[in-house]
Protein backbone atom coordinates (compact mmCIF):
# COMPACT_ATOMS: atom_id res chain seq x y z
CA UNK A 1 0.00 0.00 0.00
CA UNK A 2 1.02 3.31 -0.67
CA UNK A 3 2.14 5.87 2.17
CA UNK A 4 -0.11 9.13 2.23
CA UNK A 5 2.87 10.97 0.97
CA UNK A 6 3.46 8.55 -1.81
CA UNK A 7 -0.32 9.37 -3.24
CA UNK A 8 0.94 12.59 -2.97
CA UNK A 9 3.45 12.67 -5.12
CA UNK A 10 1.65 10.71 -7.63
CA UNK A 11 -1.27 13.10 -7.88
CA UNK A 12 0.40 16.45 -8.22
CA UNK A 13 2.89 14.50 -11.08
CA UNK A 14 -0.52 13.56 -13.09
CA UNK A 15 -1.54 17.03 -12.17
CA UNK A 16 1.37 18.58 -14.05
CA UNK A 17 1.36 15.83 -16.76
CA UNK A 18 -2.35 17.05 -17.46
CA UNK A 19 -1.66 21.01 -17.71
CA UNK A 20 0.98 20.14 -19.52
CA UNK A 21 -1.01 17.56 -22.40
CA UNK A 22 -3.97 20.45 -22.41
CA UNK A 23 -1.30 23.30 -22.58
CA UNK A 24 -0.52 21.75 -25.51
CA UNK A 25 -3.66 21.10 -27.47
CA UNK A 26 -4.73 23.59 -30.19
CA UNK A 27 -7.61 24.28 -28.73
CA UNK A 28 -5.63 26.13 -25.60
CA UNK A 29 -2.96 27.12 -27.70
CA UNK A 30 -5.45 28.81 -30.17
CA UNK A 31 -7.06 30.95 -27.12
CA UNK A 32 -3.69 31.82 -25.47
CA UNK A 33 -2.03 32.86 -28.62
CA UNK A 34 -4.99 34.50 -30.83
CA UNK A 35 -6.23 37.02 -28.54
CA UNK A 36 -9.73 38.48 -29.72
CA UNK A 37 -8.55 41.42 -28.17
CA UNK A 38 -5.83 43.66 -28.63
CA UNK A 39 -4.20 46.96 -27.23
CA UNK A 40 -1.82 48.30 -29.99
CA UNK A 41 0.33 51.04 -28.88
CA UNK A 42 2.49 53.58 -30.88
CA UNK A 43 4.61 56.24 -29.72
CA UNK A 44 6.49 58.79 -32.35
CA UNK A 45 8.97 61.36 -32.13
CA UNK A 46 9.66 64.34 -34.58
CA UNK A 47 11.55 66.82 -35.43
CA UNK A 48 14.35 65.96 -32.82
CA UNK A 49 17.16 67.84 -34.57
CA UNK A 50 19.61 66.36 -32.98
CA UNK A 51 19.28 67.14 -29.16
CA UNK A 52 19.48 64.65 -26.57
CA UNK A 53 20.40 66.40 -23.13
CA UNK A 54 18.26 68.68 -21.46
CA UNK A 55 20.14 71.49 -21.98
CA UNK A 56 19.94 75.11 -23.66
CA UNK A 57 23.57 75.38 -25.87
CA UNK A 58 23.75 78.82 -25.89
CA UNK A 59 24.35 79.51 -22.00
CA UNK A 60 23.71 75.74 -20.64
CA UNK A 61 21.06 76.28 -18.96
CA UNK A 62 18.62 73.48 -18.23
CA UNK A 63 15.99 72.54 -20.89
CA UNK A 64 12.49 70.36 -20.87
CA UNK A 65 13.63 68.69 -24.17
CA UNK A 66 16.05 66.16 -25.67
CA UNK A 67 15.88 62.34 -26.24
CA UNK A 68 17.43 62.05 -22.75
CA UNK A 69 13.83 62.70 -21.74
CA UNK A 70 12.05 60.86 -24.17
CA UNK A 71 13.85 58.10 -22.58
CA UNK A 72 12.29 58.35 -19.46
CA UNK A 73 8.84 58.66 -21.30
CA UNK A 74 9.43 55.79 -23.13
CA UNK A 75 10.51 53.21 -20.64
CA UNK A 76 6.80 54.76 -18.51
CA UNK A 77 4.85 53.23 -21.60
CA UNK A 78 6.55 50.41 -22.25
CA UNK A 79 5.79 49.39 -18.40
CA UNK A 80 1.85 49.31 -19.29
CA UNK A 81 2.70 47.90 -22.86
CA UNK A 82 5.81 46.43 -23.42
CA UNK A 83 5.04 45.63 -26.80
CA UNK A 84 4.53 49.60 -27.93
CA UNK A 85 6.69 50.63 -31.13
CA UNK A 86 8.64 53.73 -31.04
CA UNK A 87 8.77 55.79 -34.47
CA UNK A 88 10.29 58.67 -35.48
CA UNK A 89 8.98 61.63 -38.41
CA UNK A 90 12.33 62.65 -39.21
CA UNK A 91 14.66 65.92 -38.91
CA UNK A 92 16.63 63.94 -36.84
CA UNK A 93 20.39 64.53 -37.56
CA UNK A 94 20.79 68.04 -38.11
CA UNK A 95 20.66 70.91 -35.57
CA UNK A 96 22.32 70.88 -32.10
CA UNK A 97 25.74 71.53 -32.04
CA UNK A 98 26.33 68.11 -31.52
CA UNK A 99 24.92 67.25 -34.32
CA UNK A 100 26.96 69.74 -36.17
CA UNK A 101 30.40 68.72 -34.34
CA UNK A 102 29.63 65.12 -35.12
CA UNK A 103 28.96 65.94 -38.82
CA UNK A 104 31.84 68.82 -39.90
CA UNK A 105 34.01 68.06 -37.16
CA UNK A 106 34.38 64.27 -36.41
CA UNK A 107 32.58 62.06 -38.13
CA UNK A 108 34.24 58.89 -37.26
CA UNK A 109 32.27 58.06 -34.52
CA UNK A 110 28.72 56.29 -34.42
CA UNK A 111 26.55 59.62 -35.57
CA UNK A 112 24.68 60.33 -31.20
CA UNK A 113 21.17 60.02 -32.18
CA UNK A 114 21.66 56.96 -33.91
CA UNK A 115 23.37 55.53 -31.26
CA UNK A 116 20.67 56.88 -28.90
CA UNK A 117 17.37 55.90 -30.92
CA UNK A 118 19.37 52.29 -31.29
CA UNK A 119 19.16 52.06 -27.29
CA UNK A 120 15.80 53.44 -26.85
CA UNK A 121 14.88 50.43 -29.45
CA UNK A 122 13.35 52.59 -32.19
CA UNK A 123 11.22 50.30 -35.03
CA UNK A 124 11.27 53.30 -37.89
CA UNK A 125 12.03 56.61 -39.10
CA UNK A 126 10.19 58.52 -41.74
CA UNK A 127 13.36 60.83 -43.58
CA UNK A 128 12.99 64.96 -42.76
CA UNK A 129 14.19 66.91 -45.04
CA UNK A 130 17.18 68.59 -42.63
CA UNK A 131 18.39 64.89 -43.28
CA UNK A 132 19.93 66.05 -46.59
CA UNK A 133 21.80 68.97 -44.90
CA UNK A 134 25.82 67.81 -44.63
CA UNK A 135 25.38 65.69 -47.79
CA UNK A 136 25.04 62.48 -48.93
CA UNK A 137 28.22 60.98 -47.17
CA UNK A 138 26.88 62.23 -43.50
CA UNK A 139 23.71 60.89 -44.29
CA UNK A 140 24.45 57.48 -45.96
CA UNK A 141 26.96 56.38 -43.27
CA UNK A 142 23.65 57.48 -39.96
CA UNK A 143 21.29 55.32 -42.21
CA UNK A 144 23.85 52.45 -42.05
CA UNK A 145 24.28 52.94 -38.18
CA UNK A 146 20.78 52.56 -37.73
CA UNK A 147 19.23 49.22 -36.24
CA UNK A 148 16.55 50.42 -37.85
CA UNK A 149 15.00 51.04 -41.23
CA UNK A 150 14.93 55.14 -42.10
CA UNK A 151 11.71 55.41 -44.75
CA UNK A 152 10.54 57.77 -47.35
CA UNK A 153 8.22 55.58 -49.64
CA UNK A 154 8.51 59.25 -52.16
CA UNK A 155 12.22 59.24 -52.40
CA UNK A 156 13.78 57.84 -55.41
CA UNK A 157 16.91 57.34 -57.03
CA UNK A 158 17.17 59.57 -59.43
CA UNK A 159 15.85 58.92 -62.90
CA UNK A 160 14.09 55.64 -61.68
CA UNK A 161 11.01 54.35 -59.60
CA UNK A 162 13.33 52.67 -57.22
CA UNK A 163 12.81 54.05 -53.53
CA UNK A 164 16.06 55.28 -51.94
CA UNK A 165 16.11 53.54 -48.71
CA UNK A 166 12.93 51.83 -47.95
CA UNK A 167 8.84 52.50 -48.46
CA UNK A 168 7.59 51.04 -44.99
CA UNK A 169 8.17 48.70 -42.75
CA UNK A 170 5.36 45.54 -41.43
CA UNK A 171 5.35 44.81 -37.78
CA UNK A 172 3.54 41.34 -36.85
CA UNK A 173 1.95 41.57 -33.52
CA UNK A 174 0.53 38.88 -30.93
CA UNK A 175 -2.77 37.34 -32.05
CA UNK A 176 -0.96 37.70 -35.91
CA UNK A 177 -1.95 41.66 -36.47
CA UNK A 178 -0.03 42.82 -38.66
CA UNK A 179 1.02 46.19 -38.85
CA UNK A 180 2.04 48.78 -41.73
CA UNK A 181 4.01 52.02 -41.01
CA UNK A 182 4.54 54.08 -44.45
CA UNK A 183 7.01 56.44 -44.53
CA UNK A 184 6.96 59.88 -46.25
CA UNK A 185 8.90 63.49 -46.49
CA UNK A 186 7.54 66.89 -47.84
CA UNK A 187 7.97 66.84 -51.42
CA UNK A 188 9.83 70.15 -51.03
CA UNK A 189 12.87 69.32 -50.28
CA UNK A 190 14.70 70.33 -53.51
CA UNK A 191 13.15 73.88 -52.44
CA UNK A 192 15.41 74.38 -50.17
CA UNK A 193 18.25 71.96 -49.93
CA UNK A 194 21.47 72.43 -51.34
CA UNK A 195 21.26 70.48 -55.16
CA UNK A 196 24.48 68.75 -54.61
CA UNK A 197 23.37 66.98 -51.70
CA UNK A 198 20.11 65.49 -53.27
CA UNK A 199 21.59 65.32 -56.94
CA UNK A 200 20.67 61.30 -56.93
CA UNK A 201 17.32 61.60 -55.58
CA UNK A 202 13.82 62.76 -57.20
CA UNK A 203 11.23 63.61 -54.80
CA UNK A 204 7.28 62.65 -55.74
CA UNK A 205 3.93 63.92 -54.42
CA UNK A 206 3.36 62.33 -51.14
CA UNK A 207 -0.52 61.77 -51.96
CA UNK A 208 -0.14 59.87 -55.13
CA UNK A 209 2.83 57.82 -53.02
CA UNK A 210 0.48 57.34 -50.67
CA UNK A 211 -2.25 55.74 -52.98
CA UNK A 212 0.58 53.58 -54.45
CA UNK A 213 1.80 51.76 -51.71
CA UNK A 214 -0.94 51.94 -49.34
CA UNK A 215 -2.81 48.92 -51.37
CA UNK A 216 0.27 47.13 -51.88
CA UNK A 217 0.48 47.09 -48.13
CA UNK A 218 -3.34 46.05 -47.51
CA UNK A 219 -3.51 43.35 -50.26
CA UNK A 220 0.15 41.70 -50.45
CA UNK A 221 1.70 42.62 -46.91
CA UNK A 222 -2.03 41.86 -45.54
CA UNK A 223 -1.75 45.00 -43.35
CA UNK A 224 -4.50 44.83 -40.48
CA UNK A 225 -3.65 49.00 -39.63
CA UNK A 226 -1.93 51.32 -41.32
CA UNK A 227 0.31 54.35 -40.02
CA UNK A 228 1.68 56.99 -41.88
CA UNK A 229 4.74 58.04 -40.40
CA UNK A 230 5.01 61.69 -42.58
CA UNK A 231 7.47 64.45 -42.41
CA UNK A 232 5.21 67.10 -42.93
CA UNK A 233 2.28 68.45 -41.07
CA UNK A 234 -1.24 69.43 -40.85
CA UNK A 235 -2.45 73.23 -41.85
CA UNK A 236 -4.43 73.97 -39.33
CA UNK A 237 -5.83 77.84 -37.96
CA UNK A 238 -6.47 77.53 -34.13
CA UNK A 239 -10.64 78.56 -33.09
CA UNK A 240 -11.69 80.89 -30.05
CA UNK A 241 -10.61 78.22 -27.22
CA UNK A 242 -7.77 77.00 -28.78
CA UNK A 243 -9.14 73.87 -30.85
CA UNK A 244 -7.52 73.27 -33.76
CA UNK A 245 -9.42 73.43 -36.66
CA UNK A 246 -7.98 71.35 -39.86
CA UNK A 247 -7.53 72.98 -43.28
CA UNK A 248 -6.58 71.87 -47.01
CA UNK A 249 -3.15 72.91 -47.74
CA UNK A 250 -2.23 73.60 -51.63
CA UNK A 251 1.31 74.26 -52.10
CA UNK A 252 2.11 70.79 -51.60
CA UNK A 253 4.57 70.73 -48.39
CA UNK A 254 2.04 70.24 -45.30
CA UNK A 255 0.02 67.46 -46.96
CA UNK A 256 -1.03 65.36 -43.81
CA UNK A 257 -5.17 67.12 -44.95
CA UNK A 258 -4.91 65.68 -48.22
CA UNK A 259 -3.55 62.19 -47.37
CA UNK A 260 -6.28 61.91 -44.77
CA UNK A 261 -8.97 63.03 -47.15
CA UNK A 262 -7.59 61.48 -50.57
CA UNK A 263 -5.74 58.19 -49.61
CA UNK A 264 -7.77 55.07 -48.03
CA UNK A 265 -7.29 53.01 -45.95
CA UNK A 266 -5.13 55.08 -43.36
CA UNK A 267 -5.57 54.72 -39.71
CA UNK A 268 -3.52 57.06 -38.69
CA UNK A 269 -0.66 60.16 -39.44
CA UNK A 270 2.20 60.56 -37.17
CA UNK A 271 2.89 64.26 -38.85
CA UNK A 272 6.49 66.08 -38.25
CA UNK A 273 7.76 69.24 -39.49
CA UNK A 274 5.61 72.16 -38.49
CA UNK A 275 7.37 71.99 -34.91
CA UNK A 276 3.73 71.74 -33.30
CA UNK A 277 1.97 70.11 -30.67
CA UNK A 278 -1.33 68.15 -32.21
CA UNK A 279 -2.88 66.31 -29.35
CA UNK A 280 -5.24 64.06 -31.45
CA UNK A 281 -7.30 65.36 -33.83
CA UNK A 282 -9.22 63.55 -36.73
CA UNK A 283 -9.84 64.17 -40.70
CA UNK A 284 -11.70 62.09 -42.37
CA UNK A 285 -12.10 59.37 -39.42
CA UNK A 286 -8.32 59.55 -39.60
CA UNK A 287 -6.52 59.77 -36.21
CA UNK A 288 -3.70 62.69 -36.77
CA UNK A 289 -0.58 64.13 -33.96
CA UNK A 290 2.39 65.90 -33.72
CA UNK A 291 4.96 65.64 -31.02
CA UNK A 292 5.91 69.25 -31.27
CA UNK A 293 9.68 69.60 -32.14
CA UNK A 294 13.09 68.72 -30.08
CA UNK A 295 11.52 66.11 -27.77
CA UNK A 296 9.62 68.43 -25.74
CA UNK A 297 6.54 65.93 -25.99
CA UNK A 298 5.91 62.46 -27.10
CA UNK A 299 3.26 61.19 -29.13
CA UNK A 300 1.45 58.12 -27.89
CA UNK A 301 -1.50 56.38 -30.14
CA UNK A 302 -3.29 53.72 -28.11
CA UNK A 303 -5.68 51.78 -30.73
CA UNK A 304 -8.35 48.70 -29.10
CA UNK A 305 -8.99 46.08 -32.01
CA UNK A 306 -10.89 42.69 -31.99
CA UNK A 307 -11.12 40.29 -34.04
CA UNK A 308 -14.24 39.30 -36.04
CA UNK A 309 -14.52 36.48 -38.58
CA UNK A 310 -10.81 36.23 -38.64
CA UNK A 311 -9.78 39.85 -39.18
CA UNK A 312 -8.99 42.74 -36.84
CA UNK A 313 -10.76 45.99 -36.67
CA UNK A 314 -10.30 49.09 -34.88
CA UNK A 315 -12.74 49.43 -32.22
CA UNK A 316 -11.13 52.76 -30.62
CA UNK A 317 -8.06 55.15 -31.53
CA UNK A 318 -7.39 57.90 -29.30
CA UNK A 319 -3.60 59.60 -29.04
CA UNK A 320 -2.05 61.83 -26.18
CA UNK A 321 1.06 63.98 -25.88
CA UNK A 322 2.99 63.10 -22.84
CA UNK A 323 5.84 65.94 -22.12
CA UNK A 324 9.29 65.89 -21.11
CA UNK A 325 9.14 68.38 -18.40
CA UNK A 326 7.58 66.15 -16.25
CA UNK A 327 10.20 63.70 -15.65
CA UNK A 328 13.21 63.85 -15.52
CA UNK A 329 16.57 62.88 -17.74
CA UNK A 330 17.20 59.32 -18.42
CA UNK A 331 20.77 58.51 -16.34
CA UNK A 332 21.41 55.98 -19.15
CA UNK A 333 21.31 57.90 -21.87
CA UNK A 334 22.97 60.99 -20.18
CA UNK A 335 26.08 58.63 -19.54
CA UNK A 336 26.11 56.96 -23.22
CA UNK A 337 26.61 60.44 -24.81
CA UNK A 338 28.99 62.08 -22.43
CA UNK A 339 31.86 61.53 -24.83
CA UNK A 340 30.22 63.30 -27.53
CA UNK A 341 29.10 66.04 -24.94
CA UNK A 342 32.43 66.71 -23.59
CA UNK A 343 34.42 66.97 -26.86
CA UNK A 344 30.84 69.38 -27.82
CA UNK A 345 31.26 71.62 -25.20
CA UNK A 346 35.12 71.95 -25.70
CA UNK A 347 34.31 72.76 -29.07
CA UNK A 348 31.80 75.44 -28.11
CA UNK A 349 33.98 77.17 -25.82
CA UNK A 350 36.88 77.68 -28.39
CA UNK A 351 37.25 81.54 -28.84
CA UNK A 352 36.58 83.32 -32.03
CA UNK A 353 37.62 87.20 -31.44
CA UNK A 354 35.98 90.26 -29.97
CA UNK A 355 33.02 92.27 -30.88
CA UNK A 356 33.46 96.57 -29.60
CA UNK A 357 30.24 97.62 -29.29
CA UNK A 358 26.63 96.21 -28.93
CA UNK A 359 25.54 92.91 -31.17
CA UNK A 360 23.28 91.27 -28.77
CA UNK A 361 19.68 90.62 -29.04
CA UNK A 362 17.83 92.17 -26.21
CA UNK A 363 14.42 92.75 -27.82
CA UNK A 364 13.68 90.30 -30.89
CA UNK A 365 10.96 92.43 -32.54
CA UNK A 366 13.02 95.49 -32.00
CA UNK A 367 15.79 94.07 -33.95
CA UNK A 368 13.24 93.16 -36.84
CA UNK A 369 11.80 96.88 -36.60
CA UNK A 370 14.79 98.75 -36.60
CA UNK A 371 18.10 98.45 -38.10
CA UNK A 372 20.48 96.72 -35.63
CA UNK A 373 24.25 95.79 -36.04
CA UNK A 374 24.11 92.31 -35.35
CA UNK A 375 22.29 91.83 -38.52
CA UNK A 376 24.15 94.91 -40.43
CA UNK A 377 27.26 92.85 -39.66
CA UNK A 378 25.87 89.09 -40.75
CA UNK A 379 25.04 91.18 -44.10
CA UNK A 380 28.01 92.40 -44.27
CA UNK A 381 30.01 88.66 -44.08
CA UNK A 382 28.11 87.75 -46.89
CA UNK A 383 28.80 91.08 -49.23
CA UNK A 384 32.36 90.39 -48.32
CA UNK A 385 32.63 86.74 -49.08
CA UNK A 386 30.14 86.96 -51.97
CA UNK A 387 31.36 90.28 -53.60
CA UNK A 388 27.75 91.12 -54.28
CA UNK A 389 26.60 94.39 -53.24
CA UNK A 390 23.23 93.39 -51.80
CA UNK A 391 22.11 91.28 -49.08
CA UNK A 392 19.77 89.67 -47.19
CA UNK A 393 19.09 88.03 -44.08
CA UNK A 394 16.61 87.22 -40.94
CA UNK A 395 16.66 86.46 -37.57
CA UNK A 396 15.73 83.47 -37.55
CA UNK A 397 14.04 82.81 -33.97
CA UNK A 398 13.69 84.37 -30.78
CA UNK A 399 16.44 82.21 -29.04
CA UNK A 400 19.04 83.75 -30.88
CA UNK A 401 21.08 85.75 -28.38
CA UNK A 402 23.52 87.50 -30.85
CA UNK A 403 27.38 88.33 -30.38
CA UNK A 404 28.42 89.31 -26.89
CA UNK A 405 31.85 91.08 -26.79
CA UNK A 406 34.67 88.12 -26.16
CA UNK A 407 32.63 85.51 -29.15
CA UNK A 408 33.00 81.96 -28.95
CA UNK A 409 31.96 78.99 -31.03
CA UNK A 410 29.25 78.54 -28.97
CA UNK A 411 27.75 82.15 -29.73
CA UNK A 412 28.50 82.14 -33.63
CA UNK A 413 26.06 78.89 -33.69
CA UNK A 414 23.64 79.97 -31.05
CA UNK A 415 23.04 83.17 -33.62
CA UNK A 416 22.86 81.36 -36.98
CA UNK A 417 21.16 78.63 -36.42
CA UNK A 418 20.75 77.06 -39.62
CA UNK A 419 23.74 75.13 -41.72
CA UNK A 420 22.80 77.32 -44.64
CA UNK A 421 25.08 78.34 -47.16
CA UNK A 422 25.38 81.00 -49.23
CA UNK A 423 24.51 81.93 -52.96
CA UNK A 424 24.19 84.88 -55.41
CA UNK A 425 21.50 84.98 -57.91
CA UNK A 426 21.26 87.61 -60.51
CA UNK A 427 17.66 89.43 -59.82
CA UNK A 428 15.84 92.72 -61.38
CA UNK A 429 14.57 95.37 -59.33
CA UNK A 430 11.17 94.07 -59.55
CA UNK A 431 11.91 90.85 -57.67
CA UNK A 432 13.28 93.01 -55.07
CA UNK A 433 10.39 95.35 -54.51
CA UNK A 434 7.78 91.61 -54.27
CA UNK A 435 10.72 90.15 -51.48
CA UNK A 436 10.41 93.14 -49.54
CA UNK A 437 6.38 93.29 -50.02
CA UNK A 438 6.58 89.35 -48.91
CA UNK A 439 8.61 90.35 -45.96
CA UNK A 440 6.30 93.05 -45.05
CA UNK A 441 3.50 90.84 -44.92
CA UNK A 442 5.41 89.67 -41.40
CA UNK A 443 3.56 93.07 -39.76
CA UNK A 444 0.46 93.23 -39.08
CA UNK A 445 -1.57 95.82 -41.25
CA UNK A 446 -2.08 98.91 -38.45
CA UNK A 447 -4.57 101.98 -38.28
CA UNK A 448 -1.12 104.28 -38.17
CA UNK A 449 -0.84 105.28 -34.65
CA UNK A 450 -1.04 101.61 -33.05
CA UNK A 451 1.30 99.09 -31.70
CA UNK A 452 3.55 97.58 -33.82
CA UNK A 453 2.49 93.55 -34.13
CA UNK A 454 3.35 90.42 -35.49
CA UNK A 455 1.00 88.79 -38.31
CA UNK A 456 -0.65 86.09 -36.95
CA UNK A 457 0.37 83.90 -39.58
CA UNK A 458 3.68 84.31 -38.75
CA UNK A 459 3.29 82.73 -34.95
CA UNK A 460 0.77 79.92 -35.94
CA UNK A 461 0.16 76.92 -36.84
CA UNK A 462 4.14 77.24 -36.74
CA UNK A 463 6.27 80.01 -36.10
CA UNK A 464 7.80 81.36 -39.07
CA UNK A 465 10.18 84.23 -37.89
CA UNK A 466 12.63 83.01 -40.68
CA UNK A 467 11.00 83.96 -43.10
CA UNK A 468 11.10 87.70 -42.51
CA UNK A 469 14.65 89.36 -44.29
CA UNK A 470 16.01 92.65 -43.24
CA UNK A 471 18.28 93.58 -46.44
CA UNK A 472 21.76 95.75 -47.17
CA UNK A 473 23.01 97.17 -49.81
CA UNK A 474 19.80 99.27 -50.34
CA UNK A 475 17.46 102.04 -48.95
CA UNK A 476 14.02 100.80 -48.32
CA UNK A 477 10.89 102.19 -46.27
CA UNK A 478 8.05 99.83 -44.86
CA UNK A 479 4.76 101.43 -44.25
CA UNK A 480 2.60 99.31 -42.14
CA UNK A 481 -0.21 101.00 -42.23
CA UNK A 482 -0.56 100.10 -45.68
CA UNK A 483 -1.67 96.98 -47.16
CA UNK A 484 0.47 94.18 -48.28
CA UNK A 485 1.77 95.13 -51.81
CA UNK A 486 1.94 99.17 -51.38
CA UNK A 487 4.06 99.05 -47.71
CA UNK A 488 7.07 99.47 -49.99
CA UNK A 489 7.09 103.47 -50.01
CA UNK A 490 10.73 103.97 -50.47
CA UNK A 491 13.32 101.82 -52.43
CA UNK A 492 16.68 103.11 -53.96
CA UNK A 493 20.19 101.93 -53.97
CA UNK A 494 22.83 103.65 -51.67
CA UNK A 495 23.09 106.76 -53.19
CA UNK A 496 19.57 107.65 -53.05
CA UNK A 497 19.08 106.54 -56.51
CA UNK A 498 15.27 104.71 -57.31
CA UNK A 499 16.15 101.22 -57.85
CA UNK A 500 15.24 100.34 -61.85
CA UNK A 501 12.49 97.41 -61.42
CA UNK A 502 14.24 96.19 -65.01
CA UNK A 503 17.74 96.52 -64.30
CA UNK A 504 19.74 93.23 -62.79
CA UNK A 505 21.36 93.59 -59.69
CA UNK A 506 23.36 90.57 -57.96
CA UNK A 507 21.84 89.74 -54.27
CA UNK A 508 23.49 87.56 -51.85
CA UNK A 509 21.04 85.37 -49.77
CA UNK A 510 21.39 81.73 -48.29
CA UNK A 511 20.73 78.93 -49.73
CA UNK A 512 17.31 78.36 -48.74
CA UNK A 513 16.36 81.67 -49.65
CA UNK A 514 18.17 81.50 -53.09
CA UNK A 515 15.86 78.62 -54.20
CA UNK A 516 12.62 80.59 -52.89
CA UNK A 517 12.24 78.65 -49.77
CA UNK A 518 9.44 80.59 -47.15
CA UNK A 519 7.04 81.58 -49.83
CA UNK A 520 9.98 83.97 -52.48
CA UNK A 521 8.90 82.71 -55.57
CA UNK A 522 10.87 85.63 -57.46
CA UNK A 523 14.23 83.87 -56.69
CA UNK A 524 13.28 80.64 -57.69
CA UNK A 525 15.35 79.37 -60.84
CA UNK A 526 17.22 82.64 -61.09
CA UNK A 527 20.74 82.97 -62.30
CA UNK A 528 23.30 82.06 -59.64
CA UNK A 529 26.47 83.63 -60.07
CA UNK A 530 28.20 82.35 -57.41
CA UNK A 531 27.76 79.27 -54.99
CA UNK A 532 29.85 79.70 -52.02
CA UNK A 533 29.15 75.79 -50.39
CA UNK A 534 30.38 76.98 -46.78
CA UNK A 535 28.19 76.97 -44.07
CA UNK A 536 27.37 80.96 -42.77
CA UNK A 537 28.58 80.00 -39.54
CA UNK A 538 31.64 79.26 -40.94
CA UNK A 539 32.26 82.10 -43.15
CA UNK A 540 30.98 84.27 -39.76
CA UNK A 541 33.57 83.01 -37.56
CA UNK A 542 36.70 83.27 -39.84
CA UNK A 543 35.32 87.06 -40.71
CA UNK A 544 35.71 87.91 -37.23
CA UNK A 545 39.34 85.55 -36.55
CA UNK A 546 40.62 87.29 -39.26
CA UNK A 547 39.71 90.84 -38.48
CA UNK A 548 40.56 90.09 -34.71
CA UNK A 549 37.96 92.59 -33.70
CA UNK A 550 34.86 93.88 -35.16
CA UNK A 551 32.94 97.06 -34.52
CA UNK A 552 28.97 97.23 -34.16
CA UNK A 553 28.19 99.48 -36.79
CA UNK A 554 24.81 99.93 -38.15
CA UNK A 555 23.69 102.40 -41.36
CA UNK A 556 19.93 102.92 -40.88
CA UNK A 557 19.60 101.86 -44.36
CA UNK A 558 15.80 100.66 -44.01
CA UNK A 559 13.31 101.56 -41.41
CA UNK A 560 9.12 100.68 -40.80
CA UNK A 561 6.30 103.36 -40.16
CA UNK A 562 2.80 103.73 -40.15
CA UNK A 563 2.98 101.82 -36.65
CA UNK A 564 3.86 102.93 -32.95
CA UNK A 565 7.57 101.26 -32.79
CA UNK A 566 8.80 102.06 -28.97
Amino acid sequence: MLSSQSRRFIAISLSICFILVLSLSPAVQAKSHSPKEYRLTIMSTSDLHGLIMPLHYNNNSPADHGLAKIATLVKKVRKRNPEALLLDSGDTIQGSPMSYYHARVDNKPTDPMMLTMNELGYDAMAIGNHEYNYGRQVFEKAAGEARFPWLSANTLRKNTKKVYTKPYKMFKMPGGLRVGVLGLTTQFVPQWENPQHIKHLDFTDVVKTANKWVPVMKKKEKADVIFVSYHGGLEHKKGADGEIIPLPETTGENQVYQLATQVKGIDAILAGHMHTPIEDVRVNGVLITEPNKWGSHLSVVDMKLYKKKGKWKVKEKKAKLLESSTVKADPKIVKLVAPYEKKTQQFLDAPVGKIEGDMTVRDPQYTRSHDTALIQFINRVQMHYSGAKISSTSLFDNAVPGLPSEVTTRDILSTYIYPNTLKVIRVSGQDIKDALEKSSNYWKQNSGSDPLEVNPEYLSPKVQHYNYDMWEGIRYTIDVSQPVGQRIVELTDMDGQPLDMNKKYDVALNNYRAGGGGGYPMFQGKPVVKDLNIEMSELMTNYIREKGTVPAEKDDNWKITGAKLD
